[in-house]
């Protein structure tokens, strides 16, 4: 699990950092920006505890970059590195792309990215980077190429900043993404308190359906596809407690003890 946020407005680069402060739940083992500056893209990251990063960072952000994309990492496959770290860079730099999942790609699909890209990690995200990388040679079209993405065994929440100035995100799956307009400023993140707590104004946090796409282009958010219906996850709260060896078996010294079932 990871924590993903996006901002297209005044003083983004600041504004997407502190999102990712918000979400800190989500992953602690990394943090990274990307974002537009003369036409090119920039990216900012070190596998650090993200307050870490902050701390170090946030005061040499400019505040006239007006789009910007943040990460927080909490590994599910791949170490503790730089090249895992996220924000993940095309090869051609015409996009940076940033992650929360996990995906089980075929041992031949990932062979035949690996042959025809410089993958640099070992994550499944950098992967998906270069298969979506692929898929927008092809059409030249960045909401086309993720419709693609989305009918392979991709799964998550993806957000994506285009050389552009444009910000796409789309989601397959369990992972959340959410997205808020307020006055000047677009805001995407994993979690809807994380936009709230940056944003002093009362506005309406909206989520991204399974399967939609989003488009942030020059301050106007468009929405793509009717989505599929959310599954219901019903889960049980409860403790974790230890039996005595003499009175379980040697196998299991542990029982659940089931607590009242709620949805999330």
């Amino acid at each position: 699990m990871c924590g993903i946020a996006g901002v297209y407005g005044p003083n983004a680069l600041r504004l997407a950092l502190l999102i990712t402060l918000g979400q800190l739940g989500r992953g602690t083992q990394g943090a990274g920006l990307a974002w537009v500056e003369t036409n090119k893209i920039r990216i900012l990251k070190e596998p650090t505890h993200p307050l870490a990063f902050a701390r170090k960072h946030y005061h040499k952000l400019s505040p006239r970059v007006r789009v910007a994309i943040s990460h927080n990492r909490q590994p599910s496959r791949g170490g503790v590195c730089y090249n895992n770290t996220h924000p993940f860079l095309a090869c051609d730099r015409s996009f940076a792309l940033i992650h929360n999942g996990s995906c089980v790609f075929d041992k031949a699909v990932v062979s035949d990215v690996r042959r025809r890209h410089r993958v640099l990690g070992e994550t499944d995200s950098e992967i998906i980077l270069h298969m979506l990388e692929d898929l927008y040679h092809e059409y030249d079209d960045m909401r086309l190429a993720m419709e693609e993405l989305l009918e392979t065994d991709f799964s998550g929440a993806i957000l994506v900043i285009t050389r552009g100035g444009e910000i796409y995100g789309t989601r397959k799956g369990w992972a959340p993404l959410h997205y808020a307009r307020a006055g000047d400023h677009v805001y995407l993140a994993s979690e809807a308190e994380a936009i709230k707590n940056v944003v002093e104004d009362r506005l309406e946090v909206k989520g991204l359906k399974s399967r939609q796409i989003i488009r942030v282009r020059g301050g106007s958010v468009e929405v793509y596809g009717e989505g599929e219906e959310e599954v219901v996850t019903r889960i049980y709260t409860g403790s974790y407690y230890y039996v005595p060896r003499r009175y379980s078996s040697p196998y299991y010294p542990w029982y659940y003890d089931w607590g009242e079932d709620v949805e999330i």
